[in-house]
């Protein structure tokens, strides 16, 4: 295209956004519409990943779509009160846009769709760049970044002001009216149950209701909301419900009557582990095995208590499920693809099995074999009462699959260092990561220690399951080598073993042979009969399941479950969880008299300190050795508090290559160990060791 051609272009356009200023304001309104009606089919469009799909969602729920466009006429309306009323519109209909692509590009590699939590997760995700993301579709989405910040920049100087007077007071109104009808159509379809604000599933309820609307309510929708007829006589209300149901409970225990019997006084270790995306690929239609993929888990199975476990997502949201089993509170009950370890749970301490069990004088430990600020662990478990948190960068052996996650054959080791920490029984909650995505699609990237084929012969498909299946297989030896270890300790343990959810893979609704998307399987292992029968259960109601095995006391949420939920009445145990929940963490903490009986942990990280026993500086070489204990991959030397690259040799010696020293050191000069993640994050340091020049 000539240069005339293009300044004619600019000067058309120019003179059109001048026009569109002139028009009266109905005719600006249509406008508005217009672009607001394909802004909405263009991110279903996205958001589906299909050109039809869309139009079959407008077939079926049409006042659904009117509503969502409803939706962004309002955001669009906000341009009225702006003098660059084209640039305005422009820009929210350029974040409307990019949100939508961000949602397409997500879909791609987890089922979960994009949601507000995702900003708060904005570090976590960086973390995980390298490993969804080849070079270049890096290189893409950031040359994207930057053309979307150079075309807003652009747009907002080269884009006409109004002339004369914004109009405020006529712009309010519009705004005013669009948000007032907005809001009845909200309240309306929610009562008609046209739309729904509790999402039980997140991706099937974007298809439902549409993505604009789905995504505005998960910015708005955040922690719990107040239960209708919230107050401490309510609270208290439930509070004599249980007591009554616990006095029968005693009564039905001590008379030998239930499998909650405690035949033994026993303190047994507690280790909870829960399986990065594994499940049992049998279940999947279509999915063939040259052999079975995790022999040990389905022999354990039939050997001991197990069953289906029904956990709060699909494809992703790990820490939610750890959440529901660790508290007793179902998560579903929060915001819309909320995480709590992002939000309450990084101010607030909860009650939770490491909790009660810590006043039972348990040790209270977690291990994650990924980095310790993923889902804000670092901070999240010492509000949920773990004394300590081993996470990758504190453990000294570790081996990595082909796509770069830690494997999960380090953990048995880990476990049983934290069953030596102290002579107390220990709670270990261990969360994998091995069967974590994304799986890789151009070949299998792993040891084929099973082969997969797949009835549509899908070649990237197959790739995808292959390599999925064989990590589950060498997940399933770790948890052999696990039980193994503990059986030759000789003390009493119960291990639980179970799925996060299923993978980030393609399912259809009715691929599964057995159970259902939202299912995976469990297993309690234990070395001594704890009288525990098979039963599908939710993941919130395992810590009653285990505790009340234990002869423990329970929490409140547990009790709520024995109370309500054993029997069957579903509207009261939602109501009592709702109302309890919010009165645990949001409200006036009625169930507390109104002090929060839970305290923060003063968690370690690591189970071990991290010590300088010598520096040592070798004149002949030019490098720098430092000697001590517990280091890892991840420890870095800081002299005088600055940060100078490191060489990790093994647990006990760290260096500073000749390369990398710029002058020997002095005397007087301060060593210190510092754990840094590869984000460059800081998670704690040893204490200094002054270096002294041998004499």
């Amino acid at each position: 295209m000539s240069e005339s051609k293009i300044k004619n272009l600019k000067t058309k356009l120019g003179k059109a956004i001048r026009k569109s200023y002139e028009l009266p304001l109905w005719k600006w309104l249509i406008v508005c519409f217009i672009i607001s009606l394909v802004e909405v089919l263009f991110l279903e469009i996205l958001g589906r990943r299909s050109l039809l799909s869309p139009f079959v969602f407008i077939f079926h729920n049409p006042l659904v779509f009117l509503y969502n466009i409803l939706i962004i006429y309002f955001t669009l309306s906000i341009s009225l009160l702006f003098k660059r009323r084209g640039f305005a519109m422009g820009l929210i209909s350029m974040l409307w846009i990019a949100v939508g692509f961000i949602n397409f590009v997500l879909l791609g590699y987890r089922i979960t769709p994009f949601s507000a939590i995702d900003f708060i997760m904005f570090s976590d995700v960086l973390s995980m760049f390298n490993i969804y993301f080849n070079f270049i579709q890096r290189t893409a989405i950031i040359l994207g970044i930057i053309l979307f910040i150079i075309i807003i920049v652009v747009a907002f100087l080269k884009t006409p002001k109004l002339k004369g007077k914004v109009n405020y007071v006529q712009g309010s109104i519009v705004v005013l009216v669009m948000f007032t009808l907005v809001y009845l159509m909200t309240f309306l379809a929610l009562e008609s149950s046209l739309i729904s604000d509790k999402f039980t599933n997140l991706g099937t309820a974007y298809k439902s209701y549409g993505f604009v609307y789905c995504f505005s309510n998960s910015v708005i929708d955040q922690g719990i909301s107040k239960p209708d007829g919230y107050s401490e006589e309510a609270i208290e209300n439930i509070e004599s419900d249980v007591a009554e149901t616990q006095k029968d409970y005693e009564k039905i225990k001590n008379s030998k009557k239930t499998v909650y019997t405690k035949l033994y006084k026993r303190t047994p270790h507690i280790i909870v582990v829960q399986l990065e995306s594994f499940i049992d690929i049998n279940r999947v239609k279509g999915v063939h095995t040259d052999k079975e993929a995790i022999p040990n888990f389905k022999k354990y199975q039939e050997i001991y208590p197990s069953g289906f476990l029904t956990v709060p997502a699909i494809g992703a949201g790990t820490a939610n499920s750890e959440f529901e089993i660790l508290t007793g509170m179902k998560s579903k009950i929060f915001g819309a693809g909320e995480y709590p370890y992002k939000t309450i749970l990084t101010t607030t301490p909860c009650e939770s099995m490491a909790q009660l069990l810590r006043a039972n004088d348990y040790g209270t430990h977690a291990i994650h074999n990924n980095k310790a600020k993923f889902y804000s662990r670092d901070i999240t478990y010492a509000n949920l009462g773990f004394q300590t948190f081993t996470s990758l960068e504190y453990m000294q052996k570790f081996n990595r699959t082909l796509t770069g996650w830690a494997k999960d054959d380090c953990l048995p080791d880990e476990i049983i260092n934290c069953l030596d920490y102290d002579e107390n029984p220990d709670f270990v909650f261990t969360i994998s990561v091995q069967g974590h995505g994304r799986y890789p699609k151009t070949e299998l990237k792993s040891i084929e220690h099973v082969k997969v084929t797949l009835d549509s012969g899908d070649e990237e498909l197959t790739n995808q399951f292959g390599y999925f299946v064989n990590q589950c297989y060498e997940m399933d030896q770790m948890i052999a080598n696990l039980k193994e270890k503990l059986d030759a300790r000789g003390e009493d343990y119960i291990l639980l073993l179970y799925g996060d959810h299923i993978p980030s893979l393609t399912f259809e609704e009715d691929q599964f042979i057995k159970g259902s998307q939202t299912q995976t399987e469990y297993v309690i292992i234990s070395n001594y009969v704890t009288g525990l029968r098979d039963k599908d259960m939710y993941a919130y109601e395992m810590s009653d399941y285990l505790l009340r095995s234990l002869g423990y006391p329970t929490g409140i949420m547990q009790d709520i479950h024995q109370t309500y939920y054993d029997k069957n009445d579903t509207y009261k145990f939602d109501n009592a969880v709702h109302q309890m929940q919010y009165d645990m963490l949001y409200g006036d903490k009625y169930i507390y008299n109104h002090i929060t009986p839970y305290e923060k942990a003063d968690m370690r990280l690591g189970l071990y300190d991290i010590k300088i026993k010598d520096v040592e500086y070798n004149s002949s070489t030019g490098s720098i050795v430092i000697r001590g204990e517990n280091f890892t991959q991840f420890s870095n030397i800081l002299i005088n508090d600055e940060r100078i690259p490191t060489t990790f040799v093994d647990n006990e010696t760290i260096m500073i290559i000749p390369d990398e020293v710029s002058k020997p050191p002095q005397e007087g000069d301060t060593f210190v160990i510092a754990q840094i993640d590869k984000d460059k994050h800081e998670l704690s340091r040893s204490e200094e060791f002054v270096y002294t020049e041998e004499k």
